[in-house]
């Protein structure tokens, strides 16, 4: 049975939780106040760093369209614009950038069913994820994903995935490889802490989300090719 946690959850947060107990017993042994009101804080650290980490099963309310894209990240939509991606399409895209705080659900799932031609790891700054810049300069890691065509419908083209590390953030997790074939709503990385995905696609996207939406990844519908 898999628990519903990510991968790194346990050596972060055993170690907090382990310096709690020990904290509270030696504070209830030793009858001192100060040490069960440490105790506590740090239990509570515990609490807060599972909930971070949580990483749960999730599918649509409702059966998804062959053309429909969904979200990659949970969090705010804080870019929705006609763009050129620079790095690696270097033609006009649909850009849309979602924002995440430490409280939304950190694990990015696949948008759309395809193949991944190219993987790219940038080292950088960790500006707040908000910021104008932090796509330029933070830390990121992207993905070049060829998209799979359907019934009735040819390939749309190429997206790319950026995951951009924020101000707390130290630490991009992207866990496909040039070849691999990504499922619509599949897991394919997260980001720990305050961070945020960019997502470029091509220009005959239609979307339907706007500045300001809240959205979850593998459930929100973003738009349709």
């Amino acid at each position: 049975m898999r628990l519903p946690f990510m991968p790194e959850t346990w050596s972060m947060v055993l170690p907090v939780l382990g310096t709690g107990t020990a904290l509270l017993v030696w504070g209830s042994a030793t009858g001192t106040p100060w040490l069960d009101f440490t105790a506590a804080l740090v239990l509570v650290l515990a609490l807060l760093i599972l909930n971070f980490f949580r990483d749960f099963e999730r599918k649509p309310s409702q059966p998804l369209g062959p053309r429909e894209v969904v979200s990659p990240a949970d969090g705010k939509v804080v870019v929705l614009a006609e763009t050129v991606e620079k790095f690696h399409l270097k033609q006009k895209t649909v850009h849309i950038a979602i924002f995440m705080n430490p409280l939304n659900n950190h694990v990015q799932r696949v948008p759309f069913d395809g193949r991944v031609v190219k993987k790219a790891y940038f080292p950088g700054e960790f500006l707040a994820a908000y910021e104008d810049k932090a796509d330029l300069v933070n830390e990121q890691c992207h993905l070049v994903v060829d998209l799979q065509g359907g019934k009735g419908f040819k390939s749309p083209g190429r997206i790319v995935l950026k995951q951009i590390a924020g101000l707390l953030c130290r630490r991009v997790k992207t866990d496909p490889e040039k070849g691999a074939l990504l499922a619509r709503g599949d897991r394919y990385g997260r980001i720990l802490l305050g961070s945020r995905v960019d997502l470029f696609l091509p220009k005959g996207f239609k979307p339907k989300v706007k500045l300001g939406d809240q959205v979850r990844s593998g459930v929100t519908v973003l738009g349709e090719f």
